[in-house]
């Protein structure tokens, strides 16, 4: 799969969890549900290189070609409160939004679209899909959409003036994968304290990128 380590990835994940790369899967929010249903611990990951029936918001489907972008889900267990899920969509666009400007990629206009697209000159380049179940033990999946490599030809034509792709974007800007991915992990880790601790801070920082 596009050069990712797992052991290093284990190594980066501030939560310390499992990460679970495959080849090819149906969704990475489907595994992660199904393991988060078994009991798995607040921050394992789901990451794959392609998904068969990647989905978004309202149940759309998600282009997710093989080695194309990143298509991961990651499993949080917090106290799930109606005031929380808009802050669980937030705290992972924003993470995502610091982690391109981390990398280095210069793009222009980039921009939150609410409640947790993220756009590039009004260009969908990525997207968060949360899911909860509520229960005798409550969690979230939140998965996540970047769309990495494409050139306009790689996405289907009635697409093409409605996405980008991030390499496509920043001038082909080379893009390291691995590292792109650890940095991510860091700035969910980070974005998702703030969400549990200063959740008026991480809210004014989302409605500013908007």
């Amino acid at each position: 799969m596009n050069a990712l380590n797992l052991e290093l990835l284990q190594q980066h994940s501030p939560w310390h969890e499992k990460v679970y790369v495959f080849e090819t899967i149906d969704s990475t929010n489907t595994q992660a549900l199904k393991l988060g249903e078994e009991g798995e611990a607040e921050g394992t990951i789901v990451i794959a290189n392609e998904q068969m029936q990647g989905r978004g918001q309202f149940q759309r489907p998600w282009s997710s070609p093989a080695g194309m972008g990143l298509w991961m889900s990651l499993l949080v267990r917090p106290r799930i409160a109606p005031e929380m899920i808009s802050g669980l969509s937030h705290f992972a666009v924003v993470a995502l939004y610091d982690a391109i400007f981390k990398m280095g990629i210069i793009v222009n206009d980039l921009n939150i679209k609410e409640p947790n697209d993220l756009l590039i000159a009004g260009k969908k380049v990525a997207g968060v899909l949360v899911e909860t179940r509520i229960g005798k033990s409550s969690f979230a999946v939140v998965g996540i959409g970047v769309n990495l490599f494409q050139q306009q030809k790689d996405f289907p034509m009635e697409l093409r003036e409605k996405v980008t792709s991030l390499q496509l974007a920043g001038s082909n800007h080379r893009i390291d994968f691995q590292n792109f991915v650890a940095t991510l992990f860091q700035n969910l880790y980070h974005r998702y304290q703030q969400l549990l601790h200063e959740p008026l801070k991480l809210e004014a920082v989302w409605s500013s990128r908007l």
